[in-house]
């Protein structure tokens, strides 16, 4: 079985240590290729850092000097015959352009082609999940929707892993390329606001997109500890509501204090395989596996 995955930190985590211990991390590279990925999408991630710009470049350099398969465009992403490990990079929330949607323009040549908006915080541009604080009821402000104008003319995918319910209405009505959340979970499910409530993972869908599955304990049980029992049920839920072609994982490995049991690194995504053929059969398998995510970026990268 090979795999896709829409999100991990591995790039936040990797530029703060030594290259030769990167291999502790739970998506390097070759973890990656051990658990049979095809293609992972590396987030640029930046938190509450006081220099923003300054950290996300930092990541952005290392990413060019890796020695995997780099994803620029359309024509870039593999087919799912190929065994070679195949990396893009997408921004975690706007900060380091913060107030200043020209910048995108900046980071696009610099090879970014997908990005979300906020990191479950408020900025410039939106309103976040804010988890237990009260939510503000604000979705995007007008610099957001400049920004979203920005990247339709670039070509990028947005990502509305993050963003509160008001912030994904705005994205879904103002912005015409390929919409994904790229690690969420079934609020169905898990009743927390950074959950999507199947509405809304149904209007991504029907614009082609696709919800990545976090694999966070706290998404998929409400609970500190979880299992891939509790994976699978999260991709049942999102089969049923939103159809076998827009579900796929995006297991935010190297961003979780602690994942489901047996599930902890990249390295364990074949015995995640092994039940999901189990539970779907090996053609639904391989569609959330990692089929959904190459269609998704093939389409979606408009370049």
């Amino acid at each position: 079985m090979r795999f896709a995955d829409g999100h991990s930190d591995f790039l936040s985590k990797a530029i703060d240590i030594p290259e030769e211990n990167w291999d502790v991390l739970a998506s390097s590279p070759q973890k990656l290729r051990k658990g049979g990925s095809i293609l992972q999408v590396y987030a640029v991630f930046v938190g509450n850092d006081y220099l923003p710009a300054k950290r996300a470049l930092r990541q952005i350099e290392l990413f060019h000097r890796l020695d995997v398969k780099k994803v620029f465009s359309s024509s870039d992403v593999p087919s799912g015959e190929d065994d070679e490990l195949h990396v893009l990079f997408a921004l975690e929330g706007l900060l380091p352009a913060d107030g200043y949607p020209e910048l995108l323009r900046i980071f696009d040549r610099l090879g970014v082609r997908m990005a979300s908006l906020v990191w479950s915080r408020i900025n410039h541009f939106a309103d976040g999940s804010l988890f237990r604080r009260p939510a503000t009821g604000r979705g995007l402000s007008p610099f957001g929707i400049e920004a979203l104008q920005i990247m339709d003319e670039l070509g990028w995918i947005v990502d509305v892993s993050h963003l509160n319910d008001p912030g994904v209405k705005d994205v879904l009505k103002n912005f015409k390329g390929m919409v994904v959340a790229t690690h969420s979970c079934a609020r169905a499910l898990c009743d927390i606001e950074r959950n999507l409530p199947d509405d809304l993972a149904q209007e991504i869908v029907k614009r082609g997109g696709i919800i990545g599955l976090n694999f966070s304990p706290r998404f998929l049980t409400c609970e500190k500890e979880a299992t891939m029992d509790d994976v699978l049920a999260h991709l049942e839920h999102f089969v049923k509501v939103v159809g076998e072609d827009g579900v796929g994982l995006g297991s935010d490995f190297d961003g979780l204090p602690s994942y489901p049991k047996g599930l902890e690194s990249a390295e364990k995504l074949p015995d995640l395989g092994e039940k999901l053929v189990e539970r779907f059969g090996k053609e639904l398998a391989e569609k959330i596996a990692y089929k959904n995510w190459l269609r998704v970026l093939k389409e979606g990268i408009r370049k």
